[in-house]
């Protein structure tokens, strides 16, 4: 495939998908059908068909291209173990700041996922990476029956305020800007909510 032709499809597709963001907005994705789609996006049904099998698969698409960036990023931040970051606070903030700029670019995109009924099954996605991202940074020795706190327990209460955070930040029209999110981020991360509210532990 030529250059022009890799353009055409890069374009083809973003307009499929700025369709979907369009009609999510003003109905249910269960009314959205491919002919919705090809109609905002001016395109007919085979050329769809080229590049999705329907608008479900278009959807998984979608929530595929973000996890693997959004792995892509943890990879590159997050290379060192856990006790490295405790003790640098601004690495951790670097990785805050480039996740909250991230999600801020595909704003509509997350919005639909993470706040609307569109995938139901998306922020699970999304506390399965953040957990296999967490285990991977730590010791070789991490034992996890060492723990005080059960481990399932840990991760269910990180990943949840992880992406109740990011939830609650594209429900208010993200009003703070990314770099204010990652330092609010950090903060209950190495805080903890009681002691980020100025209550002594």
């Amino acid at each position: 495939m030529d250059e022009k032709q890799d353009l055409r499809v890069i374009k083809t597709k973003r307009a499929i998908r700025e369709a979907l963001l369009k009609l999510v907005k003003e109905k249910d994705f269960a009314k959205v059908s491919v002919r919705d789609l090809c109609a905002y996006a001016e395109i007919n049904r085979g050329t769809f068909y080229l590049h999705y099998q329907d608008k479900y698969d278009l959807l998984e698409r979608i929530e595929l291209e973000l996890l693997d960036t959004l792995r892509e990023l943890m990879s590159k931040r997050l290379a060192n173990k856990m006790e490295h970051f405790v003790g640098h606070p601004e690495f951790l903030l670097q990785f805050a700041t480039e996740l909250f700029r991230y999600v801020d670019k595909e704003a509509e995109v997350f919005s639909m996922l993470l706040l609307d009924s569109v995938s139901p099954m998306f922020p699970n996605k999304l506390k399965d990476l953040i957990r296999g991202n967490f285990l991977r940074a730590q010791k070789k020795e991490f034992d996890l029956s060492t723990l005080s706190i059960p481990f399932d327990y840990l991760m269910a209460y990180a990943t949840s305020a992880n992406v109740g955070l990011l939830q609650q930040w594209l429900a208010e029209g993200r009003k703070n800007p990314p770099e204010k999110m990652a330092e609010v981020l950090v903060t209950i991360t190495l805080m903890g909510p009681v002691r980020a509210m100025g209550y002594k532990t």
